[in-house]
Protein backbone atom coordinates (compact mmCIF):
# COMPACT_ATOMS: atom_id res chain seq x y z
CA UNK A 1 0.00 0.00 0.00
CA UNK A 2 1.28 3.42 -0.87
CA UNK A 3 0.32 6.43 1.25
CA UNK A 4 0.19 9.90 -0.11
CA UNK A 5 2.53 12.44 1.50
CA UNK A 6 -0.44 14.62 2.55
CA UNK A 7 -1.88 11.87 4.77
CA UNK A 8 1.36 11.62 6.74
CA UNK A 9 1.45 15.36 7.28
CA UNK A 10 -2.13 15.25 8.53
CA UNK A 11 -1.26 12.44 10.92
CA UNK A 12 1.69 14.41 12.33
CA UNK A 13 -0.51 17.47 12.75
CA UNK A 14 -3.15 15.47 14.64
CA UNK A 15 -0.57 13.84 16.91
CA UNK A 16 1.05 17.20 17.62
CA UNK A 17 -2.33 18.71 18.52
CA UNK A 18 -3.15 15.85 20.92
CA UNK A 19 0.26 15.97 22.60
CA UNK A 20 0.11 19.77 22.88
CA UNK A 21 -3.35 19.60 24.49
CA UNK A 22 -2.22 17.05 27.07
CA UNK A 23 0.94 19.07 27.79
CA UNK A 24 -1.02 22.30 28.34
CA UNK A 25 -3.55 20.59 30.63
CA UNK A 26 -0.70 19.10 32.70
CA UNK A 27 1.12 22.44 32.82
CA UNK A 28 -1.99 24.30 34.01
CA UNK A 29 -2.61 21.51 36.56
CA UNK A 30 0.90 21.90 37.96
CA UNK A 31 0.37 25.67 38.18
CA UNK A 32 -2.94 25.10 40.01
CA UNK A 33 -1.28 22.83 42.56
CA UNK A 34 1.51 25.37 43.02
CA UNK A 35 -1.01 28.17 43.53
CA UNK A 36 -2.94 26.11 46.09
CA UNK A 37 0.24 25.31 48.02
CA UNK A 38 1.30 28.98 47.94
CA UNK A 39 -2.08 30.21 49.24
CA UNK A 40 -2.23 27.53 51.93
CA UNK A 41 1.32 28.08 53.17
CA UNK A 42 0.93 31.86 53.15
CA UNK A 43 -2.20 31.57 55.30
CA UNK A 44 -0.47 29.14 57.68
CA UNK A 45 2.42 31.56 58.07
CA UNK A 46 0.06 34.51 58.64
CA UNK A 47 -1.75 32.50 61.31
CA UNK A 48 1.51 31.55 63.03
CA UNK A 49 2.80 35.13 63.02
CA UNK A 50 -0.46 36.47 64.42
CA UNK A 51 -0.44 33.77 67.08
CA UNK A 52 3.13 34.59 68.13
CA UNK A 53 2.07 38.21 68.48
CA UNK A 54 -1.01 37.27 70.50
CA UNK A 55 0.49 34.90 73.04
CA UNK A 56 3.06 37.35 74.42
CA UNK A 57 0.69 40.33 74.79
CA UNK A 58 -2.57 40.79 76.66
CA UNK A 59 -5.24 38.78 74.82
CA UNK A 60 -6.91 40.82 72.06
CA UNK A 61 -8.82 38.69 69.56
CA UNK A 62 -9.43 41.53 67.11
CA UNK A 63 -5.72 42.45 66.95
CA UNK A 64 -4.81 38.81 66.25
CA UNK A 65 -7.55 38.59 63.58
CA UNK A 66 -6.32 41.83 61.99
CA UNK A 67 -2.77 40.46 61.86
CA UNK A 68 -4.02 37.44 59.92
CA UNK A 69 -6.11 39.57 57.57
CA UNK A 70 -4.01 42.71 57.08
CA UNK A 71 -0.59 41.93 58.61
CA UNK A 72 -1.07 44.73 61.16
CA UNK A 73 -2.83 44.77 64.56
CA UNK A 74 -5.34 47.44 63.55
CA UNK A 75 -7.80 47.41 60.67
CA UNK A 76 -6.94 49.63 57.69
CA UNK A 77 -9.00 52.72 56.88
CA UNK A 78 -12.46 51.56 55.93
CA UNK A 79 -12.85 49.28 58.94
CA UNK A 80 -13.35 45.54 59.28
CA UNK A 81 -15.28 45.28 56.00
CA UNK A 82 -12.12 45.61 53.90
CA UNK A 83 -11.10 42.19 52.51
CA UNK A 84 -7.75 40.88 53.68
CA UNK A 85 -5.11 38.77 51.97
CA UNK A 86 -6.50 36.48 49.23
CA UNK A 87 -9.99 37.88 49.83
CA UNK A 88 -10.26 36.76 53.46
CA UNK A 89 -13.02 38.35 55.50
CA UNK A 90 -13.16 38.69 59.30
CA UNK A 91 -15.82 35.94 59.37
CA UNK A 92 -13.28 33.48 57.95
CA UNK A 93 -10.83 33.98 60.84
CA UNK A 94 -11.74 32.92 64.36
CA UNK A 95 -9.58 33.56 67.42
CA UNK A 96 -10.31 31.81 70.71
CA UNK A 97 -8.62 31.37 74.06
CA UNK A 98 -9.10 27.90 75.48
CA UNK A 99 -8.94 26.83 79.11
CA UNK A 100 -8.00 30.23 80.51
CA UNK A 101 -8.41 28.91 84.08
CA UNK A 102 -6.13 25.86 83.76
CA UNK A 103 -2.43 25.29 83.13
CA UNK A 104 -3.06 24.53 79.44
CA UNK A 105 -4.08 28.07 78.53
CA UNK A 106 -3.94 28.26 74.70
CA UNK A 107 -4.76 30.73 71.97
CA UNK A 108 -6.19 29.12 68.82
CA UNK A 109 -6.49 30.73 65.37
CA UNK A 110 -8.66 29.02 62.75
CA UNK A 111 -8.86 30.16 59.13
CA UNK A 112 -11.76 28.51 57.31
CA UNK A 113 -13.49 28.69 53.92
CA UNK A 114 -10.64 30.60 52.29
CA UNK A 115 -11.15 30.91 48.52
CA UNK A 116 -8.85 29.89 45.70
CA UNK A 117 -9.47 29.47 41.98
CA UNK A 118 -8.65 26.43 39.85
CA UNK A 119 -7.86 27.02 36.16
CA UNK A 120 -7.41 23.40 35.03
CA UNK A 121 -10.05 22.37 32.48
CA UNK A 122 -12.89 20.18 33.82
CA UNK A 123 -12.32 21.33 37.42
CA UNK A 124 -12.01 25.08 36.80
CA UNK A 125 -13.79 27.35 39.23
CA UNK A 126 -13.76 28.72 42.74
CA UNK A 127 -13.06 26.31 45.60
CA UNK A 128 -12.91 26.64 49.38
CA UNK A 129 -10.01 25.34 51.43
CA UNK A 130 -10.19 23.12 54.48
CA UNK A 131 -9.78 24.88 57.84
CA UNK A 132 -6.28 25.79 58.97
CA UNK A 133 -5.88 25.68 62.77
CA UNK A 134 -2.81 26.82 64.70
CA UNK A 135 -2.41 27.11 68.46
CA UNK A 136 0.19 28.09 71.03
CA UNK A 137 0.27 28.23 74.82
CA UNK A 138 -0.66 31.65 76.17
CA UNK A 139 2.39 33.20 77.88
CA UNK A 140 1.43 36.77 78.74
CA UNK A 141 0.52 37.33 82.35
Amino acid sequence: MIFAGGARRGQALLESALVTFVFIVLLVGVLDVGQFLFVHQTLVERGRNALRYGVVRPFDASAIRNLVLYNQPSAPPGGQGVPGIFGLTPAMVSVTRRDATFNEDRVVVTISDYPFRFFTPLIAGLARGKPITVSLPYEAM
